[in-house]
Parts: structure tokens; C-alpha cells; sequence
């Protein structure tokens, strides 16, 4: 996402540049020497916002917030409007990050009213750009539209370029969250048309990569593909690997998306190359974690633990503990995927017992970095995993902890999805109940439009309501025959059938058999 920020600090364009280039690591580097160079609380607020902005970026959320809540306690003590402005305003995002709407709206609010008394145009129209961010999150997109394209016109009005730019781009999501696709394509041009013909190659090449964001949201995904590999060769022709490899990242999302996997395959291990020959070892780690998961998605599970282990091998070395969760993650939801090929029930024994390990570790990593949408990944892995080992106490235990998070972040795909889960581990204590948060689950999922995952409940909820209907009528036939060892091996079958039940209806929509 683009950004601007007004500070003139020595460090600062250094700084941009390394948050623009994804290096965390050199970003983090050039705030804390800023803050161990301040001399006054002015300068101690700014280097402390570059440190939340840093940590932001690498996702150690609830560090980020400390250093957002402390930049703004010493900009209050240099009694400075500006200086309360900009510290308000990454406060703001910050809490945004953590899912914390309303003190985030405050925040934003009192940076626009210090900006207003600072008489700093450039300040307001910045602060006018958080306010938008916090009102489209929380789902106040006219008003959200109204603010963004009052930023951007007074941005213009300063000759403002990259602060235009960021307004124009944040006018872009907003129009696409509205279902707008033609004023979202509007919007992204205004901010190409900024760049076209300057010096400004790397700028105008983000805004490319923009546009073609914004064509595959509104399913021109072949016209974003073609946009995406121009900006590729544009960074190829400046010979700039790193920036390179982030947008050859994107570009594999744009394929993955589009449901071209061929390609997003080809782009993503490309990404992979250039980041292990520019050294960032942070992208290396990323690409392996998305590689793992594209592995899962397709069917190819046993390889996902793999790539996902060396990206695990990895953050360990950088201490990287956003990542690590992530790449544990898609070491247990691929455990989870190979339980279906089990050949025996010591190895689905094993498999599970690894699956819930990984996961358990996962969700500790991602509490500690106050990262929730990972914590509820992760408990739904979980209840997943116990539901599959017939512990449906647990697994509903784990489900019903998502589901809180998931309404807390307003998550309804989150929220359907752990349902289902519940709704599958009531099946042997209460079949109506279990039917009826079925159907609630398909509901939300269709609220939220997750199609294909409300099909698959509805899938779920036949399974459930059907159930039991086909047992009845395999009793009375074997009430009618003498039992012998037949009958014993059918009721053993039935039983296994009554068991896999709870990973029928969740995993059969996520995997794919190989």
C-alpha cells in the first residue's frame, strides 16, 4: 500500500525507502538509531513512530503498539501539534492492525484536530487519508469515500504528489469494497497518470502494479496478468532484484487468485530465486510459507511439510516470529490434509498427533505477536485436528475461540467457517442442533460471499440432516439375520464412517485429492 509521510528528519527518506522495499530489518535498523540519536522529545516521536511503522511492516503487532502509544506520550510532552499529529495518526493504524476500531478512530480523530491547530496543510491531509482507513474498516464507506477524496484534493492543493497518490490509492479500495469497479479503475489510473512520464520509474511501476490489482479484483484477471509482468520488466530492465522479486510475488497472488496455478507456480518460485540471490531472507521465508500453502491447496501435502519446515529453519535464524507462525500453520493444515491418506490408523494417529503440535505452536507464536486473524487460523486448524481424533469437546472447545475472535475482527467467513465446525461436533449429542448451526453457518458464508465455502455447507448440512436415516435401515435388516462375524465387521465400518463424519464436511472443501 502506498504511503506519504511529511517528516524531515535526516533518516526519513531512507527510511520510506526500506519500508517500500519490504526490508524489515534495515527499516527497524534506521528508527532505533534515530531514537538513540533524539535530543528532544520531538525527535524521540518521531523515531518512535518509525519504530511502530517498522514493526507494522514485519506484523509484531502488539510491539508496534507499544512504540505507537510511547511516540505519542513524548509528542505530547514536546507540546508540539505536529509532532501529536503524525504520533496519533501511526497510533491509529496501529490499532487498526489489532482490530482495536474504536480507539483507532479516536486516534485519528485528535490527529486531525492537532493537524487542523498546526495549520500544516500536508498534516491534515494526511490525517484526513487515517480517518478514512479507520471508517472503511469500519464499514462507513460513503463517509470513508467522502474523506479519502477530500485528502487527496487537498494534497493536490499542495502539489502533495505521493501524498495524492496514497489518498488516490486508498480511493481505489474503498470504491472496490463498494462493489464500484468502474470508479476503483478510475482512481487507480489518477494515481498512474501522476507518474507517467517522470523520473519517477519505481513509483510509476507501483502504480502499474496497482492498476493491475485493481483489474483482477474486478475479473480481468488476464489484463492484470499482462499489467503485473510489465512492471516485472520494468524492474528487470533497472536490473532491481529485490523490488523484482516483490512484484513477482504479487504477480503469483494475481494468478493464484485468477485460478491460474501454472503460472502462480512459475512466478512464485521465481520470487523465491531472486529473494535467496538478493539475500532477503524475510521474502525467502514468505515465499516458502505461500509456496507450502499453494502445495496443500492442490493435493500435494506431504511437499508442503517440507518447504513449510525450511521456512521454518529459517525464521527460527531471524527470530522472525510472524513468519514462524505462519509457516507452522501450514505445517499443521498440512498434516491435517495427509490424515485423509492415511494408510493405517497408527500413521492417521501420527499424523494428527503432529498436526495439533504444530498448531498448538502456531497459535502461541501468534498470540505473543498479537497477530488474531493467525490465532484464529490456527484454533480452527485445531479443532479441526481433535475433531478428526473424536475429541468433539475440544475441537468445539477451539471452534467457539475462533468464532469469539472472528466477531470481535468482524470476520463472517471466519466466523461461518468455525461454525461448521461446531455444528459437525453436536452431530452424535444433538442432530437438530448440529443441523441447524449448520444451515447458520451456510448462511453467513453466503453474507460474506464465500460461495464456494457456503456450498460445501450446504453440502454438510445434508450430510447431517440425512444422517443416521441409512443406519436405521441397515438394523433392521440385520435384526433379521443371525449375528455372526459379518454383522460385527458392519457395525466396525459404521462406527469409522461415524467418525470420519466430522472431518467429512471440512476438509472435503479445502483438499483436493492428489
Amino acid at each position: 500500500m502506498m504511503d506519504f509521510d511529511e517528516t524531515s528528519a535526516s533518516w526519513a527518506n531512507d527510511f520510506a525507502t526500506a519500508l517500500a522495499r519490504e526490508e524489515q530489518t534495515t527499516a527497524l535498523r534506521i528508527a532505533k538509531q534515530a531514537l538513540d540519536a533524539a535530543k528532544d522529545e520531538q525527535s524521540k516521536a518521531a523515531a518512535l513512530g518509525a519504530v511502530a511503522r517498522a514493526k507494522l511492516l514485519s506484523k509484531e503487532l502488539l510491539q508496534a503498539q507499544e512504540a505507537a502509544e510511547e511516540a505519542v506520550q513524548a509528542a505530547e510532552k514536546a507540546k508540539d501539534s505536529a509532532s501529536q499529529a503524525a504520533a496519533l495518526r501511526t497510533a491509529a493504524k496501529v490499532y487498526l492492525a489489532v482490530f482495536r476500531l474504536e480507539d483507532a478512530m479516536k486516534a485519528a480523530d485528535a490527529s486531525l484536530e492537532n493537524a487542523t491547530k498546526s495549520g500544516v496543510r500536508t498534516a491534515e491531509a494526511a490525517a484526513l487519508k487515517t480517518r478514512a482507513e479507520v471508517c472503511l474498516a469500519k464499514e462507513k464507506k460513503q463517509e470513508a469515500s467522502k474523506v479519502a477524496r477530500q485528502a487527496a484534493a487537498l494534497f493536490k492543493e499542495c502539489n502533495e504528489t505521493a501524498g495524492e497518490a496514497a489518498a488516490l490509492e486508498l480511493v481505489t479500495r474503498i470504491c472496490l469494497a463498494m462493489k464500484k469497479g468502474v470508479d476503483a479503475m478510475r482512481s487507480a489510473n489518477e494515481v498512474l497518470a501522476l507518474y507517467q512520464g517522470t523520473s519517477e520509474k519505481e513509483k510509476e511501476a507501483r502504480a502499474t502494479l496497482l492498476v493491475a490489482k485493481t483489474k483482477q479484483a474486478t475479473g480481468e484477471a488476464q489484463e492484470a496478468k499482462e499489467l503485473a509482468e510489465k512492471v516485472v520488466d520494468m524492474f528487470d530492465n533497472a536490473n532491481d532484484l529485490l523490488l523484482q522479486g516483490i512484484t513477482l510475488k504479487q504477480l503469483a497472488n494475481i494468478c493464484f487468485a485468477g485460478g491460474d496455478n501454472i503460472d502462480g507456480w512459475s512466478y512464485a518460485k521465481e520470487a523465491l530465486m531472486l529473494f535467496r540471490e538478493v539475500q532477503h531472507r524475510h521474502g525467502e521465508a514468505a515465499m516458502l510459507n505461500q509456496i507450502a500453502n499453494a502445495h496443500c491447496e492442490t493435493g500435494v501435502a506431504e511437499e508442503a511439510v517440507h518447504i513449510a519446515e525450511e521456512s521454518v529453519t529459517i525464521c527460527r535464524e531471524l527470530n522472525d516470529r510472524p513468519q514462524l507462525g505462519r509457516a507452522l500453520l501450514a505445517i499443521a493444515d498440512a498434516h491435517v490434509a495427509q490424515i485423509r491418506f492415511a494408510k493405517s490408523d497408527q500413521q492417521e494417529q501420527q499424523l494428527n498427533w503432529k498436526s495439533r503440535l504444530a498448531g498448538k505452536e502456531a497459535m502461541a507464536t501468534f498470540q505473543m505477536v498479537g497477530d488474531r486473524v493467525g490465532e484464529a487460523a490456527a484454533l480452527k486448524t485445531l479443532a479441526t485436528a481433535f475433531l478428526n481424533y473424536g475429541n468433539a469437546a475440544e475441537a468445539r472447545a477451539r471452534a467457539k475461540a475462533a468464532i469469539e475472535i472472528a466477531k470481535d475482527i468482524g470476520d463472517k467467513t471466519m466466523e461461518g467457517e468455525n461454525l461448521l465446525l461446531v455444528a459437525q461436533s453436536k452431530l452424535h449429542e444433538n442432530k437438530d442442533e448440529s443441523a441447524r448451526l449448520a444451515r447458520l453457518a451456510e448462511k453467513l458464508l453466503r453474507e460474506a460471499g464465500a460461495s464456494s465455502a457456503a456450498k460445501n455447507a450446504g453440502d454438510v448440512f445434508e450430510f447431517i440432516y440425512n444422517y443416521g436415516k441409512d443406519e436405521k435401515t441397515t438394523q433392521k435388516k440385520a435384526a433379521k439375520a443371525e449375528p455372526d462375524v459379518r454383522t460385527d465387521v458392519t457395525v466396525d465400518v459404521e462406527e469409522g464412517k461415524h467418525r470420519l463424519a466430522y472431518f467429512h464436511g471440512f476438509t472435503g472443501r479445502i483438499i483436493k485429492a492428489k
